[in-house]
């Protein structure tokens, strides 16, 4: 990810587990509807003796992930990381308030087409812990080991940056999106998600509006 990366806006549908029998109204899917600003895709990986995920990041104390440069770059280490069997997730890194200390990113061109409207499983938290150099940290999940923990409300993702912040902790907010490996195909095309079978998913969209 570049020093001064480019701000872009995110269409992106919050989906969330719907119990069984809920009945869901049409105006409650609506409100779960985001449009997040990112600041480039990030690369997590599995690390450390505990198993988080784990994130390399600038050094300069705004925690801007130091992701390949380019979807080639991108999907390369991702082959990478497959090869050795490293678990491995895409993520959309999202505009902190540390961005605005030093020279902030810049806006995305008013000309780019738009982009495609993703879906996430809600808002994970990167932190650093002291003395942490180039590298950051997110929870596992309680329940699935191949996802990173992640909040559904922003809310909760409120609570958790202040009650870091108020202990010396920076952290940075990433919308976990879905992508291809979630996913199993029916027949028809029907995409149907290894976490949440039971919930309606669209097709993942692709990395490469995020790079």
């Amino acid at each position: 990810m570049p020093s001064n990366p480019e701000i872009k806006p995110l269409r992106a549908r919050l989906v969330f587990e719907t119990p069984p029998n809920a009945v869901v109204q049409p105006q409650e899917r609506q409100r779960r509807l985001y449009r997040p600003l990112v600041v480039g895709p990030v690369l997590i990986r599995k690390c450390g003796p505990r198993m988080r995920w784990g994130v390399r990041v600038s050094s300069d104390g705004r925690l801007m992930p130091k992701s390949p440069h380019g979807i080639h770059q991108l999907r390369r280490r991702m082959r990478q990381l497959g090869a050795l069997g490293i678990p491995h997730r895409v993520a959309a890194c999202l505009v902190a308030p540390q961005d605005m200390a030093g020279r902030p990113p810049q806006l995305a061109s008013s000309d780019r087409k738009p982009q495609p409207q993703a879906e996430f499983y809600g808002w994970s938290l990167m932190y650093q812990l002291p003395g942490g150099n180039n590298l950051a940290f997110v929870d596992q999940h309680e329940r699935f080991a191949e996802l990173p923990a992640f909040y559904e409300l922003p809310l909760e993702l409120i609570d958790r940056t202040t009650f870091l912040a108020a202990r010396g902790i920076l952290s940075r907010p990433i919308a976990l999106i879905t992508q291809p490996l979630d996913f199993v195909f029916k027949e028809n095309g029907r995409p149907i998600n290894r976490f949440y079978p039971e919930e309606r998913f669209r097709r993942p969209a692709g990395f490469d509006w995020l790079c």
